[in-house]
C-alpha cells in the first residue's frame, strides 16, 4: 500500500500511521526520555512497500515492536524522524492545528510578554512544533519551515495560524541552510495578505522598523528583548558601543535609556543605515557614530587609539555553526573580548554573548576568565543572559538552547581613569 501524508484508520476509529519505523536494539533510550529526535543511526528497518514519503507521518517503535511515538520522516536528514507525540496513541495530523492555537495561546497569556507587538509565536521542538517557526511583527507574520516534515504541511500551517491569530498578513522565509539538510525546496513568498516591505514595530516604548523580507533570521533578533531592556535599564550617562549592531537593536535601547553617546559597528552599509533610521525614529538627540567595517579590526582601531566606553554590547552572530568548529569560534569570541576589555572604562558594563548552542555556558564562561586575564583587567560577572519566554527551550531536548549571554563589570586600573 503507497504510503500517504493521512493517516489511516482502525476498525474502532482511531487514527494509525502507514509506516513504521523500527529501531535498532537499545537505540530507543533518548526517545523514551521524550527527545524528539531520531537519528539515521538508530533505525534498523522501515515497513512498507512504497518508497517513503519526504515528510510523511510515521510511527516509531522500539526494536520489541512496541510503540514509542510520531512524528514527520526525512529520509534524507541524519534527523531521520523528528517526534510530535510519545506513547502509544496516535494523534493523527489534527495535531498540528491544536499545537500551533496552543503555542499562540500560551504567548498570549505569558505576564512576560506584554508592551510589546513583536513576538515569537511558535518556536519549534521546544513548543512540540519541530521545524517550524513562526514571528510576529505587528499585524504580519514570518514564517520559517525548517524541516520537510514542515515543508510538505505549509498549507495545513498556513490554515491554522491565519484561524489562530486572525492576522492580516503573512509571509514565508526560505531557510536555505535547513532546505539543503532536509533535501527539500527552499521556498519564499507570501502566504496571505499582502506584507509590506517594512514593519514598524514597538517593543517596550522603542520604535524599530523591520524588513521583513530581507532581514537577518525572521527580520529582527527577538531573541534579544530582554537584554535590550537592560541596556535600556544601564545606558543612562554613559558612552555606548554597539559591536555587531545590525539594525541598531541595542543602540536604540541605550539611546531611549539616555546613553551619553553612541557608536555603532557594522559590516553591512544597508545595516547601518536602517540603525541610523532607527535612531532618528526615536528621535535621539545624542552624538552617534556609524562605523562601518569588520568588528575586530575597528576595535583594534579604537583600542590603539585609546578610545573607551563605559557600556560595551559585544554580540556576534553564529560564530560556531558546526561542532567542529567550536576550537575556531573560541579563538574569535577571546579575540573580541580581549579587544573589549582593552576599550573598558573603569567601572564599565560589558554585555557579551554567544548564539551557538555548541559554545556551552560553561566554556564561554572560560574564555572571558581567559580573555580577561590576558587583558589584564578585573572582571565581575553580574548575571547571566538568555533568551526571552517566547524562546522556550524543552528540558528534554537541551539543543534548543543556543542563546547565551552574560553581564560584566570592568573593575578599575590604579593606572587608568575614565574619560566619562
Amino acid at each position: 500500500m503507497a504510503a500517504r501524508l493521512v493517516a489511516a484508520r482502525h476498525l474502532d476509529d482511531r487514527p494509525r500511521a502507514m509506516r513504521d519505523i523500527i529501531l535498532k536494539p537499545g537505540r530507543d533510550r533518548s526517545l523514551r526520555r521524550g527527545h524528539p529526535w531520531l537519528m539515521s543511526g538508530a533505525v534498523a528497518r522501515m515497513t512498507g512497500d512504497a518508497e517513503a514519503s519526504p515528510g510523511e507521518w510515521v510511527c516509531v517503535r522500539s526494536a520489541d515492536g512496541e510503540v514509542i511515538g510520531h512524528g514527520h520522516l526525512s529520509p534524507a536528514s541524519t534527523i531521520r524522524v523528528r517526534l510530535l507525540s510519545f506513547g502509544e496513541d496516535d494523534p493523527g495530523e489534527e495535531l498540528l492545528e491544536a499545537r500551533i492555537a496552543a503555542s499562540v495561546g500560551q504567548r498570549e497569556a505569558h505576564p512576560l510578554l506584554s508592551d510589546t507587538d513583536a513576538i515569537r509565536l511558535v518556536n519549534a521542538e521546544a513548543d512540540g512544533l519541530p521545524g517550524l517557526v513562526v514571528d510576529r511583527f505587528a499585524d504580519v507574520l514570518v514564517v520559517k519551515l525548517l524541516s520537510v516534515g514542515m515543508s510538505v504541511r505549509e498549507s495545513a500551517v498556513a490554515q491554522a495560524l491565519k484561524s489562530v491569530t486572525e492576522a492580516p498578513h503573512a509571509l514565508l522565509r526560505a531557510d536555505g541552510r535547513s532546505a539543503r539538510r532536509e533535501a527539500f525546496a527552499a521556498k519564499q513568498g507570501v502566504l496571505w495578505g499582502t506584507p509590506p516591505e517594512q514593519v514598524e514595530i514597538v517593543e517596550r516604548g522603542r520604535h524599530y522598523a523591520v524588513d521583513v523580507h530581507h532581514g537577518q533570521k525572521t527580520g529582527f533578533y527577538l531573541d534579544q528583548r530582554d537584554a535590550r531592556d537592560l541596556v535600556q535599564h544601564l545606558a543612562e550617562g554613559r558612552r555606548t558601543l554597539d559591536v555587531f549592531s545590525y539594525t541598531g537593536g541595542f543602540a536604540v535601547a541605550a539611546g531611549v535609556g539616555g546613553a551619553k553617546s553612541l557608536d555603532l559597528i557594522e559590516s553591512s552599509a544597508d545595516a547601518l543605515k536602517r540603525a541610523g533610521e532607527n535612531l532618528a525614529r526615536n528621535e535621539l538627540t545624542m552624538p552617534a557614530g556609524l562605523r562601518r567595517g569588520d568588528a575586530f579590526a575597528l576595535l583594534r582601531e579604537g583600542v590603539a587609539a585609546g578610545e573607551t566606553w563605559d557600556l560595551l554590547i559585544l554580540d556576534p552572530p553564529p560564530l560556531a555553526r558546526r561542532k567542529a568548529d567550536v576550537k575556531k569560534a573560541s579563538r574569535a569570541y577571546k579575540d573580541l573580548l580581549l579587544q573589549g576589555f582593552a576599550c573598558a572604562a573603569p567601572g564599565a558594563y560589558v554585555l557579551a554573548f554567544t548564539c551557538s548552542h555548541h559554545v556551552s555556558p560553561e566554556l564561554f564562561s572560560q574564555i572571558v576568565f581567559a580573555a580577561a586575564l590576558d587583558a589584564g583587567r578585573d572582571v565581575q560577572v553580574q548575571g547571566r543572559l538568555a533568551a526571552p519566554a517566547d524562546h522556550p527551550v524543552s528540558v528534554r531536548q537541551p539543543e534548543g538552547h543556543y542563546l547565551s549571554g552574560l553581564l560584566l563589570r570592568v573593575a578599575g586600573d590604579a593606572g587608568r581613569e575614565s574619560s566619562a
